[in-house]
């Protein structure tokens, strides 16, 4: 049994407990052995102008806003992140209240601590920094200090070369960050040009992530000459603006990324990019919009993509959740929590179950909205029963926009909680898929069958992929499920994966269901370990 030891070698804490689980579901012959293949894992990347600290800003000055800039990358937990306009004591700050992250920058005046960093942190228990190094935006690269063409002041780029242990076959990742100069016209369009050739150099052999403030928008010259395909670049890496090929549109039209402490300031130009190489999948682009009482973190809106590996087999997952409203076996509420667990497995659709919406008991937050923006999903809820001054249902996720959705009540007796199935319209980027959500009754045998018989009668149109996911209250082998799984035959789940209790797990009633998909797709199902409720999240996947 050598295999345990060598699986967790190189695994960050945070996947150490799935990986146990599954070693464990593998001795009592929950599912095969092949289920321990990991896949990598998404790599979270945040770029951040943080604003120097120094700065005589008034209430929007670093001691009155830090806390809720810490709140915010917490809140989208990056591998990557690249910060500018940063101080060595904001460094330090960052490293303090970020122990996971390694931090790596020096100031652009004198190449030690003196002046503004494009510090830049990374997960060092998953990544090992191989080198590093710095260059200045100008005709000089190499000397220190160095001001280039028409800027008003140094620049600087920061860059680390890294291993991801998760991901052991797997080309190293070149990760660079820079901030243009804010009024030289000329200077970032020479900055560009000088970039794109450094990463052409240095990422040779590598996966290229570049984050950073380019205080120019898209379709401007530096734009075109770091992103463009143009005979000019015909020598250089190909480089794409991650927020333009995501997979996953951004929710709102406008891109202002320099807000200057005002919410409302969404409408500018998109200065700040995330840049990578061909060999990534980005899965979603985002403008983080966080605020709290209308005051932001910084006078720039961060931005994030979310990768995959392009040379691994892209797979479509759809999850099912039991929720528990966010409520875990330590009796604590915590969203955060939930949709870390969401955004790690990195499903395309999920169906959520047990969502409060605005009630007492979980502190009157809209639970669906609020995962929708904790995982960068799109969100729809669907009322079962009102509850403590607010509602109680299911909410279902997807990459994509809903087109539309609509709530189906469930036969139901005097006494018994109004069961419902939430039904929503969606696509995959190519073809329409449609989602049933669900929760049946866990109590009453003779109605839970009901149930299950209205379930399978609901009509989707034909055509694109139709799913079927929920909490059954039921196991393979029961009525309601025989009634399902005629009508929903394909995955067949054998063995069982198990979804309940949390600890020791030991049967199956949580299950996600395809059509659509040819007979011949090889399909995988499994659970994942978390006490962040009482259900385990259910997960399949087939490759796209």
């Amino acid at each position: 049994m050598s295999l345990l030891p060598s699986l967790l070698q190189h695994q960050p804490r945070r996947f150490a407990l799935a990986i146990l689980f599954q070693v464990a579901c593998l001795l009592v012959g929950l599912y095969p052995a092949s289920l321990l293949q990991a896949e990598s894992s998404p790599v979270r990347v945040m770029s951040f102008n943080i604003r120097f600290g120094t700065a005589n800003d008034g209430e929007n000055r670093w001691d009155k806003r830090k806390d809720l800039l810490v709140e915010t990358i917490a809140r989208f937990d990056p591998d990557f992140l690249g910060t500018q306009e940063t101080l060595a004591f904001q460094k330090e700050f960052i490293s303090q209240q970020f122990p996971q992250l390694e931090s790596f920058g020096v100031g652009r005046d004198d190449g030690s601590e003196k002046g503004e960093m494009a510090a830049l942190f990374f997960r060092k228990d998953r990544f090992e920094k191989l080198e590093g190094g710095h260059f200045w935006l100008s005709p000089t690269p190499d000397k220190v200090g160095s001001k280039g063409w028409d800027a008003a002041l140094p620049r600087i780029a920061t860059w680390v070369k890294l291993r991801d242990r998760l991901s052991e076959d797997a080309l190293p990742i070149l990760f660079l960050n820079t901030h243009f100069d804010h009024q030289g016209g000329n200077a970032r369009f020479e900055s560009a040009k000088l970039i794109r050739s450094k990463v052409s150099e240095l990422g040779a052999g590598h996966r290229i992530v570049i984050t950073g403030d380019f205080n120019a928008g898209a379709k401007t010259k530096p734009h075109d000459a770091l992103f463009s395909d143009d005979a000019s670049q015909a020598n250089t890496t190909k480089l794409l603006d991650s927020y333009t090929h995501s997979e996953s549109p951004q929710p709102d039209t406008d891109e202002g990324t320099f807000c200057n402490f005002r919410l409302e300031n969404m409408k500018g130009a998109r200065i700040d990019w995330i840049g990578v190489s061909s060999h990534w999948v980005v899965r979603t682009a985002r403008i983080d919009r966080t605020h709290r009482d209308g005051r932001t973190p910084s006078d720039h809106f961060p931005v994030t993509a979310i990768l995959r590996e392009s040379s691994k087999p892209l797979k479509f997952r759809a999850m099912s959740y039991n929720i528990h409203h966010g409520r875990g076996m330590d009796d604590k509420v915590d969203l955060l929590r939930i949709a870390k667990i969401i955004r790690d497995a990195d499903p395309d659709w999920v169906a959520l179950q047990e969502v409060d919406q605005n009630v007492t008991r979980s502190g009157g937050v809209d639970q669906a909205a609020e995962l929708g923006r904790l995982t960068d999903m799109y969100v729809v809820f669907g009322k079962a029963i009102d509850l403590q001054g607010g509602a109680y249902g299911q909410a279902l996720l997807s990459k994509h926009p809903w087109k539309e959705h609509r709530v189906q009540q469930l036969a139901n007796l005097p006494g018994r909680e109004q069961r419902i199935a939430l039904i929503g319209a969606t696509s995959d980027g190519a073809r329409s898929v449609h989602i049933i959500g669900t929760h049946l009754d866990h109590a009453h045998d003779q109605l839970r069958a009901q149930q299950a018989e209205e379930l399978v009668q609901i009509q989707l149109p034909d055509g694109g992929l139709r799913i079927l996911a929920g909490d059954m209250n039921a196991v393979n082998e029961s009525v309601p499920m025989q009634t399902i799984t005629k009508a929903w035959p394909f995955p067949a789940y054998n063995p069982a994966v198990a979804t309940i209790p949390t600890r020791d797990p030991n049967r199956q009633i949580d299950f996600v269901f395809v059509h659509g998909v040819g007979r011949d797709v090889p399909f995988r199902a499994y659970s994942i370990a978390t006490e962040a409720s009482d259900h385990l999240p259910l997960v399949l996947e087939w490759p796209r």
